[in-house]
């Protein structure tokens, strides 16, 4: 059974994600800030996956994951999940070691658990040489995995596609 930690201040969030791996046969642990996150990945039996919250109390899901790489710790395969989708955090989270990066407010909870098993299955990022993340001929979310910055949309547009983002 593989292990997840979910590392996520909104506990109703972690909840419900948790509950969702949970109905799939995962085995889930929870981190309510960054301090726990640190202490959990600091020991020597590691999750199989993280997915990390960016912003978090005592520290951030990328404080997490400097410390943890300035302190030689070897890294599960991660997913950095905000509602945020800056290109500096989607680039900083991909310099840490994260394999994706989901923005909270595109996804459902059925997409995150999809997102999850195509990271665990070797199908993220950088595994793949299409680097779209869909095998189907389906239209690709916006946030699944991408080659290069230029693929990454503004959040307007993945909430209000073909509208103007210029109304300022």
């Amino acid at each position: 059974m593989k292990k997840i930690l979910v590392v996520e201040d909104e506990q109703m969030l972690a909840k419900i994600i948790g509950m969702k791996l949970g109905e799939e046969d995962f085995e889930v642990e929870h981190a309510y800030d960054g301090q726990q996150a640190f202490d959990a990945l600091s020991k020597a039996d590691l999750p199989d996956l993280v997915l990390m919250d960016v912003l978090l109390p005592k520290m951030s899901g990328f404080d997490v994951l400097e410390r943890l790489q300035k302190d030689g710790k070897k890294l599960p395969k991660v997913i950095m999940f905000s509602n945020f989708a800056q290109k500096a955090d989607v680039e900083k989270a991909h310099s840490l070691g994260a394999l994706d990066y989901i923005v909270k407010a595109a996804f459902s909870p059925a997409e995150i658990l999809s997102k999850i098993k195509q990271v665990l299955s070797g199908a993220a990022s950088g595994d793949s040489d299409s680097g779209t993340g869909t095998s189907s001929g389906e239209d690709a979310n916006p946030y699944e995995t991408f080659s290069s910055m230029d693929e990454v949309k503004p959040m307007s547009e993945v909430l209000r596609p073909g509208e103007s983002n210029n109304d300022y």
